[in-house]
């Protein structure tokens, strides 16, 4: 009797036992399912933003990110501080510096933080609402026309992007764990990690750009929604909030008041380039963020849309993804105010600064998408395959105009042209500061040679430079964003000085006049020019 009562033991022990290990099988197999899903996406996003890294030509902004980049530490650091930023995206791209291939070799790190972001994205939301909805969030962060554009440029809006991703993933699993806590009255899971990766997201966030700010007055509020729900744990969740609010700013403030000394001003300081905020501005911005437009970065507007209905179904479920979180109030707290946080604060700001680019509210898109894919969790499992379908198709016939389109001027292409036509004694004159800039900085790279200087436009320097033999190369076109003078006025100041005997247009926003014979102006024209200097 006793050896049977042995027997019937060994056999409930050996079965729970096979249990125990046939759960753990399945969790892991389950846990590492989502990550394949997640790695899968990211690699998928990846394709987009490397294909055709290197063909559109740096602008402005992305020229002084190659000018920076090659500079020894201590000189980088003492000018991107004097210039308003911080130094970290700088420092993390100085091993990218190339002089064989620097668009490709600079914005590889971009590339690379966009597909992270898709990564975060999906996982976040199959934390959330499981596999299905981290499939279609990744999917159309995969595709978003505004971050692959942005993944191809070499300025660091995607580290942004990926950083405070980081941090809503940290607050998205400690707003998890407190609501178990809370519905079912139990000791809060969370672990070390969470606030971990809520502490370094977001200040790594901060220690890139001051545009993340909102980012922290958000979180805090998330975390105070977070607190007031918690009940019996929530004496631990504020200390470590405490705790992680005093990591940020022991380490953040420092260098925030070392880049204010440094510039003896405030840190929105210089920013004259934004338009004011309108009802255009604002409709634009939000359709080339969250409706799969694509934006020409230099005039701020819009190229037409290939399939506008496809923007305003993702919107749709987005909407759909906030009403289904309705029953999980602490995460719809982090969700919604990581999306609320940036343009809620352009709106604040704009009586006083107008921020109103894209650039700046890049980092809200996460959120949107987030939504999006909880949204599709709405519709019934038979619909799955058709929604998925519909996404990569929509998303992939939205994004693929990019390519083609003329996004950036062709400074590339006019240096070129320069080049291959100029003699010796010729001299190039550039519309302005800035055009002087970009085309020196494409001069070198296409061998325009020395003896061929280009100036910025003032009406004697013609008389004064042309040679025996040379000719005038008047350049006008857009080399960065902000006001930009009409075609009419700059060939107005360069009627004084005769008819062009060649005119050469590049691209959509590039003229270049050439003049033989340069002779000097009428004294009353000449007055005329002066006055307009």
């Amino acid at each position: 009797m006793r050896f049977d009562q042995v027997r019937r033991d060994l056999g409930t022990a050996r079965d729970a036992f096979i249990w125990r290990q046939a759960k753990l099988v399945i969790q892991w197999t389950h846990r590492h399912r989502e990550l394949a899903l997640a790695a899968g996406l990211a690699a998928l996003a990846l394709l987009p933003r490397l294909y055709g890294l290197a063909d559109k030509p740096f602008w402005y902004d992305e020229i002084l990110t190659w000018g920076r980049a090659k500079l020894p530490f201590a000189a980088l650091v003492v000018n991107v501080l004097k210039h308003k930023h911080f130094p970290s995206y700088f420092l993390l791209l100085a091993p990218f510096y190339s002089t064989h291939s620097p668009e490709w070799m600079l914005r590889l790190p971009s590339a690379l933080f966009g597909s992270a972001c898709v990564f975060l994205v999906t996982r976040i939301a199959i934390a959330i609402r499981g596999t299905w909805a981290g499939f279609v969030a990744g999917l159309l962060m995969a595709l978003s026309p505004i971050e692959v554009q942005f993944a191809q440029e070499a300025r660091p809006y995607t580290l942004i992007s990926c950083m405070v991703l980081i941090a809503v993933c940290g607050l998205v699993g400690i707003a998890q764990d407190s609501g178990r806590a809370t519905s079912r009255d139990e000791r809060p899971t969370a672990t070390r990690g969470a606030w971990i990766a809520y502490t370094l997201g977001t200040l790594g966030g901060l220690l890139v750009e001051n545009n993340t700010i909102p980012w922290l007055v958000a979180s805090n509020a998330a975390i105070m929604v977070i607190a007031l729900r918690a009940k019996s744990e929530r004496a631990t969740l504020v200390r470590n909030w405490a705790c992680s609010q005093a990591v940020i700013v022991l380490v953040w403030l420092p260098a925030l008041v070392t880049m204010l000394l440094m510039n003896r001003g405030a840190v929105l300081d210089g920013l004259g380039w934004i338009p004011k905020a309108s009802w255009e501005s604002a409709k634009t911005t939000a359709e080339a963020l969250y409706q799969f437009r694509i934006l020409d970065l230099m005039t701020l507007t819009l190229f037409p849309s290939t399939l506008p209905a496809f923007g305003i179904a993702v919107t749709i479920m987005a909407v759909l993804g906030a009403w289904r979180l309705k029953s999980d109030p602490n995460v719809l707290a982090v969700i919604g105010l990581a999306l609320l946080a940036m343009p809620l604060a352009v709106l604040v700001a704009a009586p006083f600064q107008p921020l109103l680019v894209a650039r700046y509210l890049l980092w809200s898109t996460s959120p949107f998408f987030v939504l999006a894919g909880l949204g599709a969790t709405v519709f019934p499992p038979r619909l799955f395959a058709p929604i998925a379908a519909a996404a990569a198709i929509g998303g992939a016939a939205c994004l693929a105009p990019y390519y083609s389109a003329e996004t950036k001027p062709r400074w590339d292409q006019a240096a070129a042209y320069l080049a291959a036509n100029v003699k010796p004694h010729d001299i190039i004159i550039a519309q302005n500061p800035s055009v002087e800039f970009v085309l020196v900085s494409f001069a070198q790279r296409f061998h325009l040679g020395p003896q061929n200087p280009i100036l910025s436009w003032d009406p004697h320097d013609p008389l004064r430079q042309v040679r025996d033999g040379g000719r005038a190369w008047a350049v006008y076109g857009r080399a960065g964003q902000g006001p930009q003078k009409p075609e009419a006025d700059f060939r107005r100041e360069w009627a004084a000085f005769g008819n062009p005997a060649e005119e050469v247009r590049i691209g959509a926003s590039i003229l270049i006049l050439r003049f033989d014979h340069l002779s000097p102006p009428p004294q009353s024209d000449a007055q005329d020019l002066r006055g307009q200097l």
